[in-house]
């Protein structure tokens, strides 16, 4: 909760306002805290900032007052918004740290968070692109996290997204952005949990009730209430609040909540593009797609949202498509039959019906794409909609139903290179990473030039492959990736490489693979969580086992909830016999992802090919080092 207060949202009236306790009235009632200020107020309680008087711990402590504990509906909707918040320890959501009854008070203390709300942020205008993406990425992997543990938020909107201040670290005990970008974004809170719903448990709302805030909410909640209000509502709502940080103003506004729940059914958003001309096109398609009115046309899942917006931030092309004029067109024509109808002339029916033709053949084709995209995401998640855990024979069987649909769509258009690349991934995840390489060939042919997705889903197969063709031509696929983009995801994947290859060569090889890699990293800060990694298993291969150690140890302390930090920390344990470290960071990297793949040995050493590939990785190093205008990165300004 935050420092600054909370600043009214527009509610339509239907906030209802309620008795509000003075300071010292709570203080006696509540003699374990100090009450300092009252800071916010909504429909289900009231939030103060307090100190622990123990401990002088700084919180907000949220109470619900007694005329709301008069109806059990009320008391067991704040109970169960504290019982959800202590479920989803996160960084990146608001901590919950007590709950407890005092007479007839109930309250819950959760952690105090330094800093504004985005709704805040937005009454000074839009954010800059690239920092509402790496906002909406990093608040996309936390609700990833909230979905995984079985819960779905329902409500969020700018005014329920924090900004910590620099110097809030935040107070979440599990979880890490996951990787991507997330490292760069400002630090966010999600908060107010207070129409949350867990999955699998039913609803505690009255059947067909809206939930959530009418320019935010999803069309299938506001035709099903809260009975519809699932994970894909809650990645439409990030995409209707990214539509706002990127404009400056909500997807949909009007006098009343009737006049903007009939727009959310009626109508899609003007595409943002409209409201902002230099937004890029790939942002404008990401938004749409989150946006989409049907389910199925969404993202599959909030990590697939941030996936997307992080191979923006990368500089990667994006997988979401804005839908072109046939298709709007199409879309218009369904929507309203007797329009159309009452166009009356031939050429106009021919027309829409030759409209309709090609948007059912291309929904169709999307479709597959989405299902794919849907059941490969679902497989990378812990636990099912009943909050049960995923086994691998049910991991599997989604993979292989993610290929089929791959597949289908496929076969109603083989040139359709986005379909390709979704089956590589599959074929990735599966373990059939020749089949990947194949896909990946014939997308590459297809757009003309491989691009930096394909080159580096392409390398990933070709690592796991090993054999001496594969280690070729994945020293020439890091070549040119690294020629296309020389950012700091490139440069760790180099340097990965070189450290496998100085794994198993002679002692001059080795020496010169490891001054490259250590050139190949000196570009990239302390804070990226790969080139931490990396720059220990330098220290290690060059001998110095001890200073290896404290590398890796300070890399686990500052990256803490990072899945490939963790499994690379218990690989550079188990090599140094240190058997309970490596036991612990064993455990977390099971608790972070369960049946996690074990890291493929490396290839035996070809030379000659890792003479040719350091010349090669040195000569880019130096054209890269003489371009006028590099950042400390390696991308321009």
């Amino acid at each position: 909760m935050s420092g600054g207060g909370d600043t009214p949202s527009p509610d339509f009236g239907l906030r209802t306002d309620f008795y509000t306790f003075a300071p010292e009235t709570l203080a006696q009632e509540l003699p374990q805290f100090e009450i300092l200020r009252e800071v916010g107020k909504g429909s289900m309680g009231i939030v103060y900032e307090a100190r622990v008087r123990a401990t002088g711990a700084r919180i907000a402590l949220k109470v619900l007052p007694p005329s709301l504990t008069l109806t059990e509906r009320a008391l067991a909707r704040f109970l169960r918004e504290g019982r959800i918040m202590a479920r989803v320890r996160h960084p990146d959501i608001v901590a919950f740290y007590d709950q407890g009854t005092q007479g007839r008070l109930h309250w819950f203390a959760m952690e105090f968070v330094d800093g504004v709300t985005l709704q805040q942020r937005l009454q000074v205008g839009p954010l800059p692109v690239r920092k509402a993406c790496a906002i909406a990425a990093r608040v996309a992997r936390a609700l990833q996290y909230a979905h995984d543990q079985g819960v779905v938020h329902r409500d969020v909107k700018p005014g329920n997204l924090m900004l910590r201040d620099p110097g809030d670290s935040g107070n979440g005990d599990n979880g890490g952005n996951g990787g991507g970008n997330g490292d760069d974004a400002p630090r966010v809170a999600i908060t107010d949990f207070g129409l949350a719903r867990e999955t699998g448990t039913g609803s505690m709302t009255e059947s067909g009730a809206l939930v959530g805030t009418p320019m935010y909410m999803a069309p299938e909640q506001v035709l099903g209430g809260s009975a519809l209000a699932n994970t894909l509502g809650d990645v439409y709502s990030l995409g209707a609040t990214l539509y706002a940080l990127v404009t400056g103003q909500p997807p949909f506004d009007g006098p009343t909540a009737q006049s903007v729940l009939k727009a959310v059914l009626d109508h899609d958003p003007p595409p943002p593009r409209r409201r902002r001309a230099d937004l890029p096109a790939a942002v404008d398609a990401i938004v749409q797609k989150a946006m989409a009115r049907h389910p199925a046309r969404r993202y599959g899942s909030a990590l697939e949202l941030a996936e997307d917006l992080e191979r923006f931030l990368r500089g990667e092309r994006v997988l979401a498509r804005a839908p072109g004029p046939l298709v709007r067109c199409g879309r218009w024509c369904a929507r309203r039959p007797l329009v159309v109808g009452l166009g009356g002339a031939a050429l106009a029916l021919a027309t829409g019906a030759l409209l309709l033709a090609h948007e059912r053949r291309r929904d169709a084709i999307e479709q597959g794409l989405a299902d794919a995209e849907r059941l490969l995401a679902t497989a990378a998640t812990a636990r099912d909609e009943q909050g049960s855990p995923r086994s691998a024979d049910e991991r599997r069987d989604l993979l292989l139903a993610a290929a089929g649909a791959a597949t289908a769509a496929l076969e109603r258009d083989g040139t359709f290179a986005p379909a390709r690349v979704v089956r590589a991934r599959v074929h990735n995840r599966l373990g059939q990473h020749q089949d990947a390489v194949f896909d990946l060939d014939a997308a590459e042919r297809l757009g003309g030039a491989a691009t930096a997705e394909i080159l580096q889903l392409r390398i990933d197969a070709l690592r796991q492959l090993g054999d001496a063709a594969a280690v070729r031509r994945l020293q020439q696929d890091l070549t040119s990736l690294l020629h296309l983009d020389p950012g700091t995801h490139t440069r760790t994947l180099v340097a990965e490489h070189l450290l496998d290859l100085a794994e198993t060569a002679a002692l001059a090889e080795r020496a010169e693979a490891l001054a490259r890699a250590r050139d190949v990293l000196a570009p990239i800060g302390a804070d990226e969580p790969r080139a931490a990694v990396s720059r220990a298993r330098v220290l290690e291969l060059e001998g110095d086992a001890a200073a290896a150690l404290a590398a890796m140890r300070a890399a686990r302390a500052r990256h803490e909830g990072n899945l490939y930090v963790h499994l690379q920390a218990a690989a550079m344990f188990d090599r140094q016999g240190l058997a309970e470290e490596s036991a612990r960071e064993h455990g977390m990297a099971r608790l972070l992802e369960p049946g996690a793949p074990a890291a493929a040995s490396p290839a035996p050493v070809d030379l000659e090919g890792l003479g040719k590939f350091l010349g090669e990785v040195d000569r880019l190093m130096q054209a890269l080092d003489q371009k006028p205008g590099n950042a400390p990165d390696g991308r321009k300004d």
